[in-house]
């Protein structure tokens, strides 16, 4: 099978809580290795994004070592690569703090298409938020017949002058939503995703239900917390049938080897897709991303994830 990931590389600044530094290539890099480390024999990866000319030549030489990825779709731009501090030494706060330099420029639909017609498969991982445009979201939907998983990612961030990242909600979020087949978000996320803060559950409710759009599922992910799965479900009472939401709760895996935390959420979306594509199975696939994701924590850096398999 042929597989289609698309969203923006960075160079990672990664904070320890013990205070130690390492550098690494982050974003789409985690989803694209593990993507490749995970596939099948015969599956193909083709990333398509934009790549910084100081960082370019580097990030095709890293995605040489996997003979599955092929590359002809990085294209370069003369736009640097975005640099990403990841904090995790403030241990009173549920996550890690960020900081970023400016997004790259948006990949365009005309450098997506050719991909289309020989994809079995889209993740898109708006690692940015500024990947892809929306309008650019609705050309892959309308020229594009099978499975798409988005993950909401950094939709919901903005960065600031002094380079800080803070969460904000989306105007245009049920677009966003329900333009694919499966989506996937973090417990912060989804509280921020709308401007009058909808619970999670009238979230779930408007994408997979009142939008009457064909979106299969949408994922929760909440870290130590496991995660959680809406899909429809048709329901009987009185005799009477009626779709409504059915929700699953899936508990973490613990790590007792824990070293790192960054990149999860994009192993678990490869994982996901890769999975989902093959077996349509909702539940299973969730199972297995979970699986992969919580090993991931074990692994520290790019260079580690190809020992996830």
């Amino acid at each position: 099978m042929n597989y289609i990931v698309i969203g923006e590389p960075c160079v990672d600044f990664v904070i320890k809580k013990n205070g130690d530094t390492f550098k690494s290539f982050g974003g789409i890099i985690y989803s694209l290795i593990a993507m490749s480390v995970l596939a099948d024999k015969n599956d193909v990866i083709y990333p398509v994004m934009n790549a910084g000319e100081d960082e370019y030549d580097n990030i095709i030489s890293l995605l040489g070592d996997y003979p599955n990825i092929n590359t002809t779709g990085i294209n370069k731009t003369k736009f640097p690569t975005r640099q990403v501090n990841l904090d995790y030494t403030d241990t009173t706060k549920s996550e890690r703090q960020e900081s970023s330099t400016s997004p790259m420029l948006s990949i365009e639909f005309e450098k997506i298409k050719p991909f289309l017609e020989l994809a079995d498969a889209v993740l898109i991982n708006m690692i940015s938020g500024a990947d892809i445009t929306l309008d650019t979201m609705k050309q892959i939907k309308n020229n594009f017949t099978k499975k798409i998983h988005l993950d909401v990612h950094n939709l919901v961030m903005q960065t600031h002058k002094d380079g800080s990242r803070t969460y904000i909600h989306n105007d245009d979020w049920l677009e966003w939503c329900t333009s694919v087949t499966t989506l996937q978000m973090n417990e912060h996320e989804i509280k921020v995703l709308t401007k009058e803060k909808r619970k999670e559950y009238h979230i779930a409710e408007e994408v997979l239900i009142n939008s009457r759009k064909d979106v299969k599922g949408l994922i929760v992910t909440r870290g130590a917390d496991g995660l959680s799965g809406y899909t429809m479900k048709e329901k009987v009472f009185n005799n009477e049938k009626f779709i409504d939401l059915d929700k699953q709760d899936i508990c973490a895996i613990d790590n007792p080897h824990y070293l790192d935390a960054t990149g999860c959420g994009d192993v678990f979306a490869s994982a996901f897709t890769l999975d989902y594509s093959k077996n349509n199975d909702f539940t299973k696939s969730m199972h297995y991303a979970n699986r992969i994701a919580s090993y991931k924590t074990s692994l520290q850096g790019i260079g580690d994830l190809k020992k996830l398999k």
